[in-house]
């Protein structure tokens, strides 16, 4: 017995580059390394962008309350005795020193960093995984948010390691 002839046709590849396979129900096949979707190119993560924009916030937080610090610094370092006079003076009457303002105004600004760089850190890595979306700006704020939170983190612990360690000299 004779086996029956397939008549269809095939479809030469250089006669319609459109459809470059003979299957005409077959799926496009896909790149996994390429930036293009099936809709475009692909967006970036919002809550990405977001986490960089607080980390450069709170950057800009920690680096403003630094400067608070050393200006208070540099104007108590020229007369201290003088300061801490001053100081034990306004114990006595109920006053406020306007000099504590500047120094207030850096540990509220280092609080809120804190903060700030948490958030971050969440929606860093909630942009990171999101899907079909980039991922530079939500990894960039992952990396600032983290390394701020953990140098922050640092600073206290060294802190209560020099304050315990003067309390029991």
């Amino acid at each position: 017995m004779e086996e029956p002839r397939n008549t269809t046709q095939h479809n030469d590849s250089s006669a319609n580059p459109e459809q470059p396979y003979d299957n005409p129900y077959a799926s496009r096949p896909s790149n996994p390394f390429s930036p293009l979707n099936e809709n475009g190119p692909m967006k970036q993560s919002g809550l990405g962008i977001a986490s960089f924009i607080l980390a450069l916030v709170t950057v800009l937080l920690v680096v403003g309350a630094i400067i608070s610090v050393t200006v208070f610094v540099s104007e108590v370092s020229g007369d201290a005795q003088g300061f801490l006079n001053e100081i034990e003076s306004m114990e006595e009457e109920g006053t406020f020193p306007s000099e504590f303002v500047s120094v207030m105004i850096a540990g509220l600004a280092m609080i809120a960093s804190i903060g700030i760089a948490i958030i971050g850190l969440i929606l860093g890595i909630v942009g990171a995984v999101q899907k079909n979306r980039r991922k530079v700006f939500a990894i960039i704020g992952i990396v600032l948010n983290g390394l701020i939170v953990l140098g922050t983190v640092g600073l206290v612990i060294i802190g209560l390691l020099s304050a315990a360690a003067q309390s029991t000299i």
